[in-house]
């Protein structure tokens, strides 16, 4: 099953990631958070029926990973560039950029799920402006 990375976690990326699942693509969501909001509440079972309720079975791939808490790009303070991204997963095994991300130091997060298409798409502007007004605390 092809795989497509996306580096961020504003609405247009979640969207993007969205779309490209249902056309049966499995996305892997780089961001710099260690959860984007409103992707776990919908994908982990916490917002009712709209999220899944089992874990995915065994045998089968997950079609949505993030991998967060990573920053990627080319400055000083990247914990990989995009070029690295791209080698590491163009190998075909979607486990060597998190050996890579672990060996460099790099506190990951990470999430698998999402493995059975969704049929609606959701407003990931509206989720994002809703889940602003939450409180945070650290």
């Amino acid at each position: 099953m092809q795989r497509v990375a996306i580096v961020g976690d504003r609405p247009a990326a979640l969207s993007t990631a969205e779309r490209l699942i249902r056309a049966g693509l499995c996305v892997d969501l780089y961001c710099e958070r260690p959860a984007p909001f409103g992707l776990l509440r919908r994908f982990a079972g916490l917002s009712g029926a709209e999220s899944v309720g089992e874990p995915c079975p065994k045998g089968t791939t997950p079609r949505l990973r993030l991998i967060g808490n990573v920053r990627v790009g080319d400055g000083q303070d990247a914990d990989i560039n995009h070029s690295d991204l791209n080698q590491l997963s163009a190998s075909g095994d979607r486990h060597l950029v998190l050996l890579e991300l672990m060996a460099r130091g790099v506190a990951i997060t990470t999430w698998e799920g999402l493995c059975h298409l969704t049929d609606d798409v959701e407003d990931w502007a509206a989720v994002t402006a809703q889940a602003q007004r939450a409180p945070v605390c650290f």
